[in-house]
């Protein structure tokens, strides 16, 4: 093989990649209302709602938005939601608890300025 040959095979194949890299779909940035809204219902509307233990509501994007920061760190540092029950002893049918993903789209969701 000579030179040239080889240079055309290298440039097709950077050719190749830099194409492939521009069709590759981007990662959607997580919604309010398709993303973290339900994680919210599911895990923290039990208490972040009126007349209920926590001390403000989680019910709409307008009470949701200006926590988002603090939201992001308590879900991070997995101080909320709060459970307390050891999973060695069994799945407890009320646990609120985030799974890792929940957690991500959270986090996703205020890294991205909170849609």
């Amino acid at each position: 093989m000579n030179i040239r040959c080889l240079a055309a095979e290298v440039l097709c194949l950077l050719c190749g990649f830099a194409a492939s890299a521009q069709t590759q779909p981007r990662p959607a940035v997580p919604t309010f209302a398709k993303d973290v809204a339900p994680i919210l219902q599911r895990s923290c509307q039990g208490c972040h709602r009126a007349g209920e233990a926590a001390p403000f509501s989680l019910l709409t994007y307008q009470q949701v938005r200006p926590w988002a920061k603090a939201i992001r760190e308590a879900v991070l540092l997995r101080k909320m939601p709060p459970w307390f029950a050891d999973p060695y002893y069994g799945k407890f049918s009320n646990d609120r608890s985030l799974s890792q993903r929940d957690v991500d789209t959270l986090a996703a969701w205020v890294d991205a300025g909170a849609p």
